[in-house]
């Protein structure tokens, strides 16, 4: 009994710890951390300073989302970052905010 139990936790740091553990996020996870990436984002709010709050975040193209805060709408670039050599991991980014249109 107690090998067994020895075993699978065995083979479950072995899993966790696997370098395929740590790859890039499924599709669904990579855009919810883009969006709390925009939420986060000090430029994006300075670029809306002022201005009503977020009322929506919306996923128009590849890397790219379209905020919009009452009259206001701000167009918000993910740019990728590359791994160091040799790592895997989530894909690294930083949140790029254009000049925001307001009516």
């Amino acid at each position: 009994m107690k090998r067994s139990w020895f075993r699978a936790a065995a083979g479950l740091l072995l899993a966790v710890a696997s370098p395929a553990a740590w790859a890039a996020l499924p599709p669904e996870h990579q855009r919810i951390a883009e969006f709390r990436a925009i939420l986060d984002s000090a430029d994006v709010m300075q670029a809306l300073a002022g201005r009503s709050p977020i009322d929506r975040i919306e996923h128009v193209a590849p890397d790219r989302y379209r905020v919009t805060a009452g009259t206001c709408v701000l167009d918000v670039r993910i740019q990728g970052h590359p791994l160091p050599q040799g790592m895997v991991g989530p894909r690294r980014f930083s949140v790029v905010p254009e000049t925001p249109s307001c009516r």
